[in-house]
């Protein structure tokens, strides 16, 4: 027998399928009441309602994929609740064509198997789309099946360059591994002396660091005298972030790059900060969020962040959406939130066209542009951003600044 899944996210709306992996079926919380005590009678009866066999009632189904459950949860549950929102708004404003959209939510948990039989089960569930994954390793992961079952992937935050260049069914809404690299290695070059840079970088997610790192070390060591020194680690082991940074101040770097979430940032810039190490510190989009801040604290302070998103932009588009999410949420959106936000509402545009899959993917990369909340959304042949937006940011006073 199915049985309710608890969440901790209220649903007002909006009918939203979260697939449980306990015993592999879908159970439906379709408003805020059902929370932690959804009556189970009650659960079942508006499963049933919305097996096939109800045609004229039938709701159109786009899925989203995270990483729901893990230590980079953050980036995974805010890319979820931008795709909520999403969804929550197209449907206050009657849907699509008369029809109610309904959010099918799967954990992949950031485990390979994991992630496979939730693709299947959104696969069963008919969705026409799916938003996310939201890191690297899910992405390399999951596309191949993607690619077989024919269904349109929109992701959020994924940057490996491992999926560039290919004719298939994964499209983004994010800069790609290589374009990072090259801003933060021209504004390194730009100091205009040889730098010795120690990067740490976490292998659980090595779809993104490993890449990352390559491509960066690549362009930089081309300026003559400059160095990279490698520091990798897995947090699925037994790491310690003092070694960690004790390896790093070892190697007597003139900066220190991380590559990992926003919690294992903080935790390593605070070991640093307890060796007084004085090189200049460098993250990643990866780390891009408030907790980084809020784990941190002082230990920080002065850290240069590579981001995707201006959240203290002042337009109307911006402090419309700003406002949503606090009201919904209560909480502020980060990045994630928002370009999964963005993604969704693209596809929700495509859709609008037709269910079919093949027919969301023709339109996605014909669509010549996709206003977002900060920039034109448009993609090449491959499914690739055109035009990404990228920044330097700074944590000063327990905020972030611009860097450029």
């Amino acid at each position: 027998m199915s049985k309710a899944v608890t969440d901790k996210t209220p649903v007002n709306n909006v009918s939203i399928l979260r697939l449980d992996q306990s015993d592999d079926t879908f159970s439906s919380m379709s408003v805020s009441i059902f929370f932690n005590r959804a009556p189970i009678i009650i659960v079942l009866s508006m499963v049933i309602a919305l097996l096939p066999g109800c045609e004229d009632s039938k709701p159109v189904r786009i899925g989203f994929i995270g990483e729901l459950t893990t230590r980079a949860a953050g980036l995974a549950t805010s890319g979820r609740d931008g795709f909520l929102l999403a969804i929550e708004e197209i449907n206050a404003n009657g849907g699509i064509n008369g029809q109610q959209v309904e959010g099918l939510v799967a954990d992949s948990r950031m485990h390979k198997e994991t992630a496979l039989q939730a693709i299947h089960k959104l696969a069963e569930g008919q969705v026409s789309a799916i938003i996310g994954p939201m890191t690297s390793q899910t992405a390399v992961s999951i596309v191949p099946t993607i690619n077989s079952l024919k269904i349109p992937l929109i992701s959020p935050t994924v940057s490996t360059n491992e999926l560039s260049g290919i004719d298939d069914y994964f499209f983004r809404v994010y800069y790609t591994n290589t374009q990072a690299a090259q801003l933060l290695s021209r504004h390194l070059i730009d100091q205009e002396k040889p730098l010795h840079i120690a990067a740490i970088y976490d292998l659980s997610n090595s779809a993104y660091t490993e890449d990352w790192v390559e491509d960066f070390q690549d362009m930089f060591e081309k300026h003559t005298g400059s160095k990279v020194t490698r520091i990798p680690f897995d947090i699925r082991s037994n790491t310690l972030y003092l070694d960690l940074a004790t390896r790093a101040v070892e190697a007597n770097p003139d900066g220190i790059l991380l590559l990992a979430n926003a919690v294992d940032t903080a935790m390593i810039c605070q070991q640093l900060t307890k060796l007084r190490a004085e090189a200049t510190r460098y993250a990643t989009g990866w780390s891009y969020s408030d907790d980084l801040i809020q784990f941190g604290g002082r230990s920080v302070e002065g850290l240069t962040i590579i981001q995707s998103a201006v959240l203290q932009d002042p337009s109307p588009a911006m402090r419309k959406f700003v406002n949503r999410y606090e009201k919904r949420f209560r909480t502020t959106p980060n990045f994630p939130a928002m370009h999964a936000y963005d993604a969704t509402r693209m596809t929700l545009a495509v859709i609008q066209h037709g269910t079919d899959p093949e027919a969301i993917r023709q339109h996605l990369l014909d669509m010549e542009s996709f206003r977002g909340l900060q920039s034109d959304l448009s993609v090449d042949r491959f499914g690739e951003l055109k035009h990404p937006s990228l920044h330097l940011a700074r944590i000063s006073n327990g905020q972030f600044i611009n860097a450029d």
